[in-house]
């Protein structure tokens, strides 16, 4: 009998945590080129996007309550971008990379792991370069409250990678979930409390629209920035529960996917 030898959980962790840097750095070449100056696109996309949808609204919308149209689009639009952008681009991870998995240490969850860091990455790196930018010029305040404000975008993030979880699975399920998947995010802008917070929603619908976790996500983000000036809505418990059922149904369901196209 041969005594194998034993590997530590840390051990694990440091070989997942490398395999994890070589395919985010796999998927950056891949998709931006060797080149450096490809790398800012990573940034620069979602960036040009965010300032379009500022100038375009802010044009043609007046400041509420003191409000402006460009300052709440510039603190609300870039959270978009960690769930609409990343849900695309999990898609049929397994699928189109089937290839790297011949490679011993490559898990099939290790792909979408590795385009959720990338996506995220970028929008945290876009949202904070942009904050900047539009304090120095006026567009924005510093938050009031800067640590119910991190909590906020930290709630974001976890909503996101729980949803995109559960629509990565859904794509590797059936190929409508991928086609549609684009009519689903626009769909669920209405109920994102980016281009309406909550508390312009009138009394007999807003109860209903706080189930949705999203836009409590959003509230609390919302709380932390704008402070005594936006009235906002909000249960953390409760946000945090659903974030939590989420993700544990998305790792099941990317669980099973897997196991299917295996098959």
């Amino acid at each position: 009998m041969i005594d194998r030898p034993k590997v530590s959980f840390w051990y694990q962790l440091a070989i997942q945590r490398r395999v994890i840097w070589a395919l985010v750095m796999r998927e950056m070449i891949t998709r931006y080129g060797r080149e450096g100056i490809g790398v800012i696109w990573l940034v620069g996309e979602p960036a040009m996007f965010i300032v379009g949808v500022m100038v375009i609204f802010g044009i043609i919308d007046s400041p509420r309550d003191g409000i402006t149209m460009a300052e709440f689009l510039a603190v609300s639009y870039p959270t978009v971008i960690l769930w609409r952008n990343t849900t695309g681009r999990v898609a049929k991870a397994v699928e189109v990379n089937t290839s790297l998995l011949h490679f011993n240490p490559v898990r099939p969850i290790d792909l979408y792991y590795s385009r959720i860091a990338l996506e995220f990455s970028g929008a945290v790196a876009c949202f904070l370069i942009l904050y900047l930018v539009f304090v120095a010029v006026g567009i924005c305040q510093w938050p009031a409250n800067v640590l119910l404000m991190t909590f906020g975008y930290f709630m974001i993030a976890w909503f996101s990678f729980g949803f995109v979880m559960i629509m990565g699975a859904l794509s590797e399920f059936s190929e409508t979930i991928d086609r549609i998947s684009h009519i689903i995010l626009y769909l669920m802008l209405p109920f994102s409390g980016v281009f309406m917070p909550a508390y312009l929603v009138p009394a007999q619908f807003r109860d209903a629209m706080m189930l949705t976790p999203l836009i409590n996500c959003v509230e609390i983000f919302h709380a932390g920035y704008f402070g005594d000036r936006m009235h906002t809505y909000y249960s953390i418990p409760y946000t945090m529960a659903v974030n939590l059922l989420m993700t544990f149904a998305g790792m099941v369901m990317l669980q099973i996917a897997i196991r299917r196209v295996r098959m």
